[in-house]
């Protein structure tokens, strides 16, 4: 039968995800994973690259048994464990290894999934100024790998390598690590190759090496940091923040240790190299942490679980943090202060909040320990720390929940409960006090928020989640609920963790996400995304617990996140996850469901590019997905051009657009097409799927 005796619809697939079958546009998919159409055409979601790990559980462990070796040009030695390795004026350029046994599926006897790190004892330690880079094995070649070293800060004295007698490395495992080869020794390596750093008094020495003695003392008792393979308790990093400062940009990681104690670490850099570690109460509670800067004074304060920390960044190097307290100083608070105790009556205590922000240089706090229905806010400018007892606003009408989070948009604070929104307008400074007073109005009746963090700032409106689903508040009662197309994929967000859902407004690429918990799930495990650029809508399966929105040197926009195991990734970074293959696929909607005929697709034709690799195309009938018809497509060309042999000299081969076909004979009363890609490191792209068809969609 000839093409022309086919009937032919051309899908682009390229609107997005729109679950209600009767109402969707053939543009639109039935379901899709990890893909996205931010220029048109059907494209492969970002790859991301893990950073750092931020696991705080140390915890011994009888495997994997580990050695270490040395590597002078061709001359090795091995250290097994209960043994020790000299590094003895060890040089620019040299390397050490160590050496796993293995990194997953540890067994029943430590029922934990991945080796995030190793403390490594170093019996002589090192002083001069010297780094290292790191690498693992792929199975072709040596990759870098993002490890830290971790050692206490000294009085601002530069990091140097294997300079404390424990040395506690940390990495991400990446998903394609392999064993290989090194001084006969199979294991799981990473190798460290060493890099100077100038002396001590600044000036530079290309010669620089460890200092004479150094060794490694290969404890047969190591300790390691691990992934357990189990669904997280209430143990765990709460928030990780980028606070800047006119002076500085400081990190901190909130969490909750195994002890139930929360504690903060704070650091000059993403990997917390540099950190002090503090920590505060006793609790246990799921709910994630949120930040208030104050940048002028060098101050930001963090609430998590009812507790507030304040910590200090006027210091170039971290201070640790302390629980917050209440001004007590007499420019504010002294006998002739603008706030005189004997006219002004103040709380006594920093009030319990969970949710904080600094709106209007006000610090504001509103799930409040005992005081769940209530919004505190503190004097203004300067004295941030002053909280008259009568700056407070219970918010309860006929919607009785408790508040659930607050955010800024354009004039006012709102303020959000399950089923409603309030907005703190000023009425004009309290007639007893001459403190500026708010009274709560509530603009929204009968829809709210369940989760503070998956509030963001999109293009003049709040995206939020509610909970029936993902609405637009502009600031009137006219919101508007946004997430129809994916309504199944809201159903399955698990109810009892919802308010755990994360989000991010990734700018650059014009996307909102949220990732949410699904199907059960205690942790996020699947990522809502909606394109609000082209009004589209996808699910991508990055499992991430929060983000975090930081800036580069150049005020380049960097996103990263924190999944459920505490491992910090970096969003937008190659066509792979960390070593793993992305798997992305479409599926169209149902062709011919609402027509009176039979209908038979007798031919598939994709339109693709050679840098996609290889493609799967399915073809299935009336939802039976164990019958359908399935082949494969190969985007390259044996007469390509490779890598760096254009003609022309340039080191690229064009790129170009390539269809290819299949033949099938799958008939039913309805049919789908599904087009899959897994191919690892290759940039899936699909601008079109024509699907020939005999027998015609309606009569």
């Amino acid at each position: 039968m000839g093409r022309r005796e086919y009937q032919h619809l051309v899908l682009k697939c390229n609107r997005g995800i729109n679950q209600q079958r009767d109402l969707a546009g053939q543009d639109e998919c039935a379901d899709a994973l990890n893909v996205w159409a931010p220029n048109g055409s059907v494209e492969q979601r970002p790859g991301f690259e893990g950073v750092v790990s931020l696991v705080q559980c140390t915890q011994g462990i009888n495997h994997p048994a580990q050695i270490y070796i040395s590597q002078d040009g061709t001359s090795f030695v091995n250290a097994a464990e209960g043994g020790s390795l000299s590094l003895d004026s060890w040089a620019m350029s040299k390397h050490w290894y160590i050496g796993l046994d293995e990194i997953t599926a540890l067994g029943s006897d430590n029922d934990y999934e991945a080796i995030l790190g190793i403390k490594v004892l170093v019996s002589a330690t090192n002083t001069n100024r010297i780094h290292y880079k790191a690498h693992y094995y792929d199975g072709t070649d040596w990759k870098h790998l993002s490890v830290t070293e971790h050692q206490t800060i000294d009085t601002g004295k530069p990091e140097t390598h294997l300079g404390a007698s424990t040395s506690v490395f940390s990495w991400v495992t990446p998903g394609d690590w392999v064993t290989t080869t090194v001084n006969s020794q199979t294991k799981y390596f990473i190798r460290f190759t060493l890099l100077g750093a100038g002396k001590t008094d600044g000036t530079n020495d290309v010669d620089v090496a460890l200092d004479e003695d150094v060794s490694l003392n290969n404890n047969a008792t190591t300790t390691y940091h691990r992934v357990a393979n189990r669904e997280p308790d209430n143990a765990g990093s709460k928030g990780l923040f980028c606070a800047q400062f006119p002076r500085n940009k400081r990190y901190i990681n909130i969490f909750t240790g195994a002890d139930g104690v929360t504690k903060s670490e704070i650091g000059n850099s993403l990997d917390l190299e540099n950190k002090v570690t503090s920590s505060g109460s006793t609790y246990n509670e799921d709910t994630l942490a949120t930040i208030a800067v104050f940048p002028q004074f060098g101050e930001a304060f963090v609430a998590q679980g009812g507790e507030v920390t304040i910590h200090d960044f006027e210091n170039d190097y971290p201070s640790e943090g302390n629980l917050a307290t209440v001004e007590d100083g007499e420019f504010a608070v002294g006998e002739f202060s603008p706030y005189d105790p004997t006219l002004v009556n103040q709380l006594g205590n920093f009030p319990k909040a969970r949710f904080i922000c600094n709106f209007k240089q006000r610090l504001w706090c509103a799930g409040i320990t005992d005081e769940r229905f209530t919004v505190r806010w503190s004097a203004g400018s300067e004295f941030y720390k002053v909280f008259s007892t009568l700056s407070a606003e219970p918010l309860v009408e006929d919607d009785n929940s408790p508040i659930t989070g607050m955010h800024p948009l354009g004039e006012y604070l709102h303020v959000f409960k399950n089923d409603s929104i309030w907005s703190m307008v000023a009425v004009g400074p309290n007639s007893a006090t001459m403190t500026e007073d708010f009274a709560g109005v509530k603009v929204v009746n009968g829809v709210g928020c369940v989760a503070n963090q998956s509030v963001q700032t999109v293009r003049g409106s709040l995206m939020l989640l509610a909970e029936d689903g993902i609405y637009a508040y502009d600031g009137t009662p006219s919101i508007r609920k946004m997430s129809d197309r994916i309504s199944d994929t809201i159903a399955s967000i698990t109810p009892s963790k919802r308010h755990l859902a994360a989000s991010a407004n990734w700018r650059s690429k014009n996307l909102y996400l949220l990732s949410v918990p699904t199907e059960g799930s205690v942790s996020n495990n699947k990522t809502i995304v909606y394109d609000y650029k082209n009004d589209a809508w996808w699910v991508w399966d990055i499992s991430a617990k929060f983000w975090l929105r930081d800036e580069d040197s150049h005020d380049e926009e960097i996103l990263y996140f924190v999944n459920q195991y505490d491992q910090v990734f970096r969003l937008g970074s190659g066509n792979h996850d960390h070593g793993t293959a992305i798997s992305s696929h479409v599926l169209t909607q149902r062709l011919g469901e609402n027509g009176n005929v039979r209908i038979t697709v007798r031919q598939l034709e994709i339109l693709s590019d050679k840098l996609t690799g290889n493609l799967s195309v399915s073809v299935r009938a009336n939802d039976d997905e164990a019958g359908e018809s399935s082949g494969s497509l190969v985007l390259s060309d044996s007469g390509d051009v490779a890598y760096g042999s254009a003609t022309d000299g340039s080191p690229y081969a064009v790129n170009r657009r390539r269809p290819k076909r299949l033949s099938f004979r799958q008939q039913g009363d309805w049919v789908q097409v599904k087009v899959s890609h897994s191919d690892k490191n290759k940039p899936a792209l699909i601008a079109g799927i024509d699907v020939g068809l005999s027998g015609a969609l309606r009569r």
